[in-house]
Formats: C-alpha cells, structure tokens, sequence
C-alpha cells in the first residue's frame, strides 16, 4: 500500500511521496522484501534530487540498484507478476533504476557516464521486450549531448525518441520530447521548426496537466517570438510561464529580456534582480550540493578502480597456476597423444579400406539398380515388340496361301484371278514391312536404354519419350505381375516440342517415378479392397520458360516425418528386400545434372506428385 501511495503522490505533492516512500522501503527491508525496497527508493531518489540534495540522491539510487542487480532478490517483492516471470519483473525496475541513476549524472554535468546508463536501461528493456518508456530513454540521450554540446547527435537521438513514440503509440510525457526538440532546434536557429515543436509540447502538456512542461514550454515560446523580436508575443509567453510557476529563475530571466527589448527599463530592472538572485541561491545551493556529491562519486570510482586491481591480480595469478598446471597437464598428455596418434594411424589404415570397400558396394547396388529399372524395362518392351511381330507372321502365313491360290489360277489361266491375288500379296507385304519398321524402332530403343549414357545432350521429343516410357513401365509391371491393374491418364503439351536433354538418364528418370507410382497405388490397392480405383497420371507443359513432366498417383503418400529424406541415397520406405533406396537419389542427381528440379507434393492417404523442371535448352 505504502509503493502505490508513493507512486500515487509523485507527480503531485513531493513530500506525501516521499513520506510514503520512505515508509514503504522500512518496511519491505524489515519484511525481507528488497526488490520492493529497490523500487521505493527511486522515489526517495527523486526527492533529494529535486531539492538538490545529490549526495543523499546519490546513496539511495546506489542502494537500489545494488539490490535490483542481483538476480538472487528474485521473487522479493509485494506484486506477483502478472506472467509469473520474476526475472522480468526485477529486470524492469533494474532499467528503470539505471535511467534514475543517469539522471542524477546528467544534473551534476556527467554527461558521457549518464548516455552509459541510459543505454544500458535500453539493452536491459530489449531484453525484456518491454518498450513502454523507450521513447524517453532515446530523449534523456538527447539531453545528455546538449550537455556535451553536441547538438547533431542531440536532435537525432531527440527525433529517434519522437518517431519511436508515434510508431509503437507511446503517449506517456510526450510533451517533454517536443519540448526537447524545440530547444534543439532553436539552438541550432530554425526558430519556425522550434515554434512548431514547442506549440505540439504545450498542446499536449496541457491535455496532460503537466505544470512543469508547460512551464518549459512557455519559457521556449518566449525565447523563439524573442529570437525574431516579437516583443508583444515573447511577453505573452513569458507571463504565462510565470504563471505555472511565480519563482523559477529562468522566468525571470525571460522577463527581464522581454521587457528589456520593449524598453521598459524599470520592469527589466525587477526582473533581473529576481533573475540574478534566484541564480545565485540556486548556484550557491548548486555547488554546495555538487561537492558533496562529486566526493561520493569519485570515492564510488576509486572503488571500482581497486576492485579492478584486485580482480586483474587474481586473474594473474590465476593465470600463473594454470600456466604451470597447463605444463604438467601437457607433459602428462604428450605420452597420451602419442599412444592416441599410433593408435590413430592403425585406424586410419582400416578406416581406407572399410571406406574402399563400402565405394565398390555402393557401386554395385547402384549397377542393381540400373539393371533392375533396365529389367523392368525389357519385361516392357518384350510385350511392345510382341505385337508387330504377331502381325508380320500373320500376314507372312496369309501371304504364302495367296502365292499357293495364285499357282492354281495359273495353271487354269485364269490371269485376272492371278493379278487379284497379287494385289492382295502386295497389300500384305506394305503392312509386313511397317510392322517390321515398328519392331526395328523397338529394338533400337531398348538398344539405346541399355547402352551407358554417353552424356551427349540432343534435341528430344519429350512427350513421345514421356509416352513411351508410360507403356513400357506398364507393361513391363504386368509381365512381372498379371493381377495388377490402374488407370492410367495421359495429358502431353503438344507445344512443347524438343528440349536439350540427354534422352537416355531422363527416359530413366520418368521410368522410376512411373514404377514407384504404379507401386504405391498397387500397395494401396491390396489393402484397400472398398471401392478405391487405382489412377495414375502423366503430364507435360509449359511453365515459366521451362518444361514440367509431373506423375501423380493417388496411393497412400509418402509420411511428413520422412519427406526430406526420400532423395537420400539408400533411404527408402518399402520392405526389405524390395527397393535399394537410390531410384529417386539417382533421378535426382540426373535431374541437377541437367540443371532442372525435382519436386514433391504429397498428402497421407491421398497421393503423391513428383513434378520434373527441366530448361528447355
């Protein structure tokens, strides 16, 4: 209760705040609670700081933050977090004790070592996520370099902390960062950029009752209507100021020059008195305080000075008995690493001739798999030839009982009979030679599948390639297996025309898809006996300046867990004994070769596609 009446009284009557806040860190010192303590003090803090009590300022902002560094003060306050996350909490009020802390050093003239805390504050609330006051922490750095006289990287870390307010809606105090602006800008003469700036400042700090702000605000109005030597609206301002706040020395100081410029010289007069002794009690006060508190500081630093000494010390001799140890420790794992390296050396002989043995495997079972697919592929192309041959012994056999008719018309004179029969024979013989021309491109293309790749790209028909290899695949399958059945869908692009390719290792490439979708769907079929119609499906197109040949199924789908691996060399899902696992990392191998890709698109119990790019040059 003690905290949130403190919080309460803040920003409206110092003492009640300081009263409670004093009160609230008693008692959480006597309850065990620090980090309560912690945030009681950065009021009490503010309280010397305002009255200009910087050595007493200096003690509390120390102590609190001594507590609220330390992460085992955790869990040490009245409020449960919200989220339940301790660390957040603590690391919130650190930030914000750091900010206090940097503006105490920003008021006693430590300009560098006040934009160190105000930094630190920001990388402890990036941390943390939190953004709520980022705004003033980008403003405090801005009135630090004002202290340095730095006024370019003033206005920018000003503007920063203005934008960064507008885009994440950060409202809290936002006058005091137009205020800011204003004073920038007029330091660096752009009197109308600092009119609008100040206007915006006490248009806000008047919707937010902020006397103070407003008071600061007037005071620069004045000062840019007096830049421009508008005597009648700096007076205004000028009064309006001493209005918010009758005994503030630069009010005076404002009056003085106001009045001076309208040349009322008794009025001036006043005011410079008021203005001179209110800045010498101020400076008086000023000094006074500031010694006090510069010897705090410098002891602070002569503290963490030797702490330094002692810690570079400790690291020395810390470092001495490593360094020794490191010696015995090396002498001892010399004759280790010795034994290590003969015992490597042995390893390495058998590890060579593991790893030539494991090459000439793999060899082999990529061989298996070119001739199982080579196989699979003649089983095809046996059924293919099968028929034109069935056709020329047809037509052989009807042909020589024709030359037997034509014998017998002969030998009755029957020359018209005769020229019929030869007709027919002529007839027959055209058709014996196509079906012996189909069987002659048969054989020549299972020759040039067989045959090793030579490498050599040409120009290939890719859909009579796709559609032959669809047959033989197919009817290879049921040469091996006669009860198996699908559907199979063909949709070529007949504008495609001829790509580049090396015909022989993409025919194999289309071969293995089409064998793996007839598998899948089979596999699917055999356990699935409720209506389900095995489809595959064939296609070529165009697409973005290249050709795309997808075979899609609709089997079972290749699992998630296992989709990035499929291309892997010996990976595969069927049984053992049924697949080497290097089809599809063969194919994909062709398919990089030729400077295309593959690719995959599958959904469990409904099916899988694999699409091939390929350029077309």
């Amino acid at each position: 209760m003690s905290i949130t009446l403190s919080n309460f009284y803040q920003f409206k009557n110092e003492d009640s705040a300081f009263f409670y806040a004093n009160l609230a860190s008693g008692i959480s010192n006597e309850n065990r609670k620090r980090l309560a303590e912690a945030e009681a003090q950065k009021t009490v803090m503010y309280y010397y700081y305002f009255r200009g009590d910087y050595s007493n300022a200096w003690q509390s902002i120390m102590k609190a933050l001594e507590i609220a560094r330390n992460p085992e003060h955790e869990k040490t306050h009245y409020f449960y977090p919200p989220d339940g996350n301790f660390r957040k909490q603590r690391l919130e009020i650190q930030a914000f004790l750091e900010v206090t802390l940097g503006d105490l050093l920003l008021h006693t003239n430590n300009y560098r070592e006040s934009i160190h805390q105000y930094k630190k504050a920001i990388g402890i609330s990036d941390e943390i996520n939190n953004i709520s006051l980022l705004h003033h922490r980008y403003n405090h750095i801005g009135w630090a370099y004002m202290g340095l006289d730095m006024p370019d990287s003033a206005l920018y870390y000003t503007l920063l902390a203005e934008r960064t307010a507008k885009e994440k809606n950060l409202r809290y105090n936002i006058e005091l960062i137009y205020n800011s602006k204003g004073a920038i800008l007029l330091n660096k003469g752009m009197i109308k950029d600092a009119l609008e700036s100040y206007y915006e400042g006490l248009k806000t700090g008047e919707e937010d009752l902020n006397r103070v702000s407003n008071t600061e605000a007037c005071l620069g109005l004045s000062a840019c209507y007096l830049a421009v030597k508008q005597k009648d609206s700096s007076l205004y301002y000028a009064l309006k100021a001493r209005s918010l706040s009758p005994t503030l020395s630069e009010v005076y100081q404002r009056l003085y020059q106001t009045y001076q410029l309208n040349n009322e010289k008794d009025s001036a007069f006043k005011y410079l008195v008021l203005a001179q002794a209110a800045k010498d009690k101020y400076n008086k006060d000023y000094v006074k305080s500031l010694a006090g508190f510069q010897q705090l500081f410098l002891q602070d630093r002569i503290r963490l000075e030797e702490l330094e000494k002692e810690k570079i010390q400790v690291r020395g001799r810390i470092r001495t008995y490593l360094l020794l140890g490191g010696i015995g420790l090396l002498l001892m794992l010399s004759g280790v690493f010795y034994r290590i390296s003969r015992q490597r050396q042995k390893a390495k002989i058998k590890i060579e001739k593991a790893y030539t043995e494991l090459k000439e495997t793999q060899q082999q079972l990529v061989q298996r798999e070119k001739m199982a697919s080579l196989g699979e592929l003649t089983a095809g192309i046996a059924h293919e030839i099968q028929n034109p041959l069935n056709f020329v012994n047809n037509f052989s056999d009807v042909n020589s009982e024709l030359l037997e008719e034509a014998k017998l018309e002969l030998d009755n004179g029957n020359v018209a009979g005769v020229k019929a029969i030869l007709n027919d024979i002529k007839d027959n013989e055209l058709k014996i030679i196509h079906h012996g021309k189909r069987a002659d491109a048969i054989v020549k293309g299972m020759l040039q599948h067989s045959r090793s790749s030579t490498g050599q790209k040409e120009l290939t028909d890719i859909n009579a390639l796709t559609d032959e290899y669809v047959r033989l695949a197919y009817h290879g399958l049921r040469a091996k297996d006669k009860s198996f059945n699908t559907e199979m869908k063909t949709d070529f692009d007949p504008g495609i025309g001829k790509i580049n390719i090396v015909p022989q290792d993409i025919g194999r490439v289309v071969l293995n898809l089409i064998n793996n979708a007839f598998y899948a769907v089979d596999e699917k079929k055999k356990h699935n006996q409720n209506g389900y119609e095995p489809t595959v499906s064939v296609s070529t197109k165009k697409n973005n300046g290249k050709v795309e040949i997808s075979v899609k199924d609709n089997g079972n789908g290749i699992p998630q867990k296992v989709l990035d691996k499929i291309f892997q060399p010996f990976f595969t899902t069927k049984p053992t004994g049924q697949g080497t696992g290097l089809g599809l990392s063969l194919s994909y191998d062709i398919v990089k070769a030729h400077g295309g890709e593959i690719k995959v698109k599958t959904n469990e119990n409904e099916g899988t596609e694999f699409i091939i790019q390929l350029p077309f040059s």
